[in-house]
């Protein structure tokens, strides 16, 4: 067997990573795949810093190793009381013996965290049929009730490995005590340490080992361990009720082998052990490979970018206080979704600047347009592939993020796009400039001049032929040309007016012809420069698309795969049902009692409006008896005057009428109350929620005006 040259020490973490892969081990066996690689340090914890409290440092080189990880991550963390076989059972989960360093002194060996370097890769098939693609990380820990610990950083190890984990395998003692329980007390209120993301899974999946388990073996070690729990500490035990609803307990029984073997396990082979110890094993192994879940933020899987940063934030917060302070993981799922937006928008736009600037130089410009949008899409898609693989969060972010970087790259298309259209107009000018001078400017100098107007358009005619025939077609052609006809042709042509080989009719006629035909070649290479861009922005758009189906059915998957997750959103879809019905029905009562208030604003304003209504009345009846006292006293008044007969009979139908009219006015205003009154009992009682009191009131007001307008009298003379 060959011996791991590694060592425990944490005087300086960055010489870790420089271990070199052990092809050879210590192989366990039993269906138990054996990975080859070597520890390296993750994280150390120093004391007595300036601070006046521990730093927790993290190994530049292992984070390194863990960002060139492109698959979904699974990631266990093996925590527990030093000397009970933690390191040993990490090194079982890699199917071999040796690896995490194990030590045979009764200190604990590991010291800030370990992880086993390279992460490998395993595939696993779901419920579904179809094959999931992981890379696993293994992480070791020290013992976190060491007497010599900081106190505080046991907080920190055990919160850190629960929050960074998908799997968290806790290692104690096989009979349940006090010394035992360690920080599992922890999770009798998490919310002390951490901030839970409303949706999604948060907390890893819970493993519990039963170490030495001596006693009878019970139908359920997992009842087992939560009736022993709650004798013990019964806050705890309702705290993993609570916080973990699929956990697995397994009890494993000695060994059984000899103190030396036990104290060496590293050396151990596999049939010195106790066979039923090693059935246990194996079956605990396979079950927690058979289970193992991805690590996810919200519906995304994490992978290793996004761990990184995770990790590095983590321990940021974490080393800004001497206790463990309240971890938001929401804020710290936001921060890295953006942290992996960018990154992946970044290097995309990377990827797709280098390799159309290699196509483009390889190519040599000037290209054609088909060819440009062919090496376009070529550059694209591989920016689009890296950067769906990255992004990560919630569909309306990703549209977001998505947006940025077609923005970007669309910033970079149009540099290179500048460029090859500079280059068509150079390589066009030139065909265009040398076909010019072989058949049109030769019959332009006095030596060789053109004879006749027949002539000179033969000789355009043979330039534009030559020109079509060699220029690279394109919208960049068809402006040359027509720069050529407004600057060019109207030259020669006036040429050849100066000169007299052509009449001034004629001259005119050839300037008309060629500026329709200028305009009509600009506008051609308008259409093409149009038609070009919304073909090009149509492909990028059904790609976008197709792209972004795909990742929301990743998204879609990874739901359905987080069971604990799809309870948690049940039970929360639940809850926000029952808070709209309860905001519901109290919109309800708030609208009866709103309508109970209103009901006593109509009967007040009705009695208002009758009281309103009485006091009109009256006064229209005394304004009338006014009228018709000052009408009787004006006929005495003739009377005694002796004025004729006729004047007398006038007044006194004028008297009837009025006496007419203000009956009939009565009448209507009785009429119209009776009307209102109608209307307003009915709106009261079909409890309108839409009535509106102001317009009442004024209709009632209007109405009520228009019945006390002054009265219209016969005049007289």
């Amino acid at each position: 067997m060959t011996q791991l040259k590694y060592s425990s020490s944490s005087s300086d973490v960055s010489n870790t990573a420089a271990i070199n892969t052990i092809e050879d081990g210590n192989k366990f066996g039993r269906g138990i795949e054996f990975r080859e690689g070597a520890p390296v340090q993750l994280l150390k914890y120093t004391e007595g810093s300036k601070d006046g409290f521990g730093k927790i440092i993290l190994n530049p080189d292992a984070l390194d190793i863990l960002r060139t990880i492109r698959e979904p991550l699974a990631i266990i963390s093996v925590v527990g009381s030093y000397r009970r076989g933690k390191s040993w059972f990490a090194n079982v989960l890699h199917g071999r013996h040796d690896g995490f360093d194990l030590g045979a002194k009764v200190e604990g060996c590991t010291r800030g965290i370990y992880m086993w370097s390279p992460p490998f890769k395993l595939e696993s098939k779901q419920s579904d049929g179809k094959t999931i693609h992981k890379r696993v990380i293994v992480l070791d820990s020290e013992g976190i009730d060491d007497p010599k610990q900081d106190q505080n950083w046991t907080t920190k190890l055990f919160i850190l490995c629960l929050i960074v984990s998908s799997t968290f395998i806790y290692n104690i003692n096989g009979i349940v005590g006090r010394d035992d329980i360690g920080k599992l007390y922890l999770m009798t209120d998490l919310s002390k340490f951490i901030q839970e993301p409303e949706d999604g899974d948060f907390l890893p999946r819970l493993v519990i080992l039963l170490r030495d388990f001596a006693l009878e073996k019970p139908d359920s070690f997992k009842d087992y361990f939560l009736e022993k729990l709650n004798n013990v500490n019964s806050d705890a035990a309702k705290g993993i009720r609570k916080f973990f609803i699929d956990f697995d307990v397994f009890g494993l029984l000695h060994p059984g082998c000899k103190r030396k073997i036990v104290q060496h396990m590293e050396d151990a082979n596999t049939d010195e052990l106790d066979k039923e110890f090693v059935d246990e094993v194996v079956n605990a192994v396979k079950s927690i490979y058979s289970q193992l879940p991805l690590k996810y933020i919200g519906s995304s899987t994490m992978k290793g970018t996004a761990f990184v940063k995770f990790l590095q934030d983590i321990v940021e917060r974490m080393n800004k206080s001497e206790t463990s302070s309240l971890l938001s993981i929401p804020s710290e799922y936001e921060s890295i979704i953006q942290f992996v937006a960018q990154e992946a928008t970044k290097e995309a736009v990377e990827i797709y600047k280098k390799k159309m600037d290699l196509l483009m130089n390889k190519e040599r410009l000037p290209m054609l347009w088909e060819e440009f949008e062919e090496i376009h899409n070529e550059c694209i898609s591989e920016a689009n592939k890296l950067f769906y693989e990255k992004i990560i969060g919630s569909p309306t972010q990703m549209e977001n993020y998505v947006e940025q970087l077609n923005k970007r790259i669309s910033e970079v298309k149009e540099e290179f796009t500048i460029r090859n259209s500079e280059e068509l107009m150079a390589y066009n000018e030139n065909i265009a400039k040398d076909f010019w001078a072989r058949f049109v400017k030769i019959g332009l100098t006095q030596e060789t001049l053109f004879e006749s107007t027949k002539e000179f358009q033969e000789a355009l005619k043979s330039f534009e032929l030559a020109y079509e025939k060699s220029m690279m077609r394109s919208p960049e052609a068809a402006k040359v040309i027509a720069s050529y006809i407004q600057n060019k042709y109207s030259e020669a042509i006036d040429y050849m007016a100066q000169l007299g080989k052509m009449n001034a009719e004629l001259a005119k006629a050839m300037h008309a012809k060629e500026e329709a035909e200028r305009l009509r070649l600009e506008a051609l290479a308008h259409e093409g420069e149009l038609r070009r861009e919304i073909e090009a922005q149509r492909r990028e758009y059904e790609k976008n698309k197709k792209n972004f189906e795909n990742k929301m059915l990743e998204l879609q998957t990874n739901i359905e795969y987080q069971k604990k997750s799809q309870e948690e959103m049940r039970s929360h879809l639940i809850k926000e049902r029952e808070r709209a019905a309860e905001i519901y029905n109290q919109k309800m009562r708030d609208s009866m009692l709103e309508q109970q208030r209103n009901n006593e604003k109509f009967k007040k304003i009705l009695i208002e409006q009758e009281i309103k209504f009485k006091q009109m009345r009256k006064s229209v009846k005394e304004e009338s008896y006014k009228k018709y006292e000052e009408l009787k006293k004006q006929l005495a008044q003739n009377e005694k005057a002796n004025q004729n007969k006729l004047f007398h009979q006038s007044l006194l139908l004028q008297i009837e009428a009025n006496q007419k009219e203000t009956q009939t006015i009565l009448e209507q205003m009785q009429m119209q109350n009776e009307i209102m009154q109608n209307e307003i009992d009915e709106m009261v009682d079909n409890n309108h929620e839409d009535l509106d009191i102001a317009n009442i009131a004024t209709s009632v007001v209007f109405n009520t005006l228009k019945l006390v307008l002054p009265l219209p009298l016969p005049g007289h003379k």
